[in-house]
């Protein structure tokens, strides 16, 4: 048996989704990719409020993780996704990008907004049900979209009223 990870695999359009960005969220924006690997050039440690996710998203079993993070773009799906704990990376079902739009990077992909990545995703799955988890620096999404959970790109989920927002968007997934 071997101990693979799986690819990623297409959104269905009944998934309720979690676009998930890994910087400015799971811990402060200062990552950086060294040939040691990744490293957090600010106080803390790398995936630091993953924890705080896994606790939200008990509550919310039938969410599923895509990930929206420039770590599968520089690292690939597998690798990015096993920085993950365990419990987060049994949700994540796909990626934003995937590394078959390589070629596309001179058709402008690596020049789109989160924002964009994102909506593209969610036509290609013609997905109704979605929740972005974001640092959004580029402050690329819309004022009046409220499905992105904004967070602080120093405190990332550490913040208690950001755990709160993305509680509540979460749960209106399923009125």
């Amino acid at each position: 048996m071997t101990n693979s990870v799986p690819g990623p695999r297409i959104l269905r359009p009944s998934d309720a989704v979690l676009f998930l960005d890994f910087d400015g969220v799971l811990h402060p924006d200062a990552a950086f990719r060294t040939k040691r690997g990744i490293e957090l050039r600010a106080p803390g440690e790398l995936m630091m409020h993953a924890k705080a996710l896994e606790i939200i998203l008990q509550d919310f079993p039938a969410v599923r993780i895509c990930l929206s993070t420039s770590w599968v773009r520089l690292l690939g799906y597998g690798r990015a996704r096993t920085a993950l704990p365990t419990s987060l990376q049994e949700r994540t079902v796909s990626a934003t990008w995937h590394s078959r739009m390589r070629g596309m990077a001179g058709e402008g992909y690596d020049m789109f907004s989160r924002y964009e990545q994102i909506c593209g995703a969610v036509t290609r799955a013609r997905s109704q049900r979605w929740v972005a988890l974001d640092d959004d620096p580029d402050l690329s999404w819309p004022i009046q979209d409220a499905r992105l959970v904004r967070c602080d790109p120093r405190e990332g989920l550490g913040r208690p009223s950001t755990q709160e927002e993305l509680r509540w968007k979460l749960a209106k997934l399923f009125d």
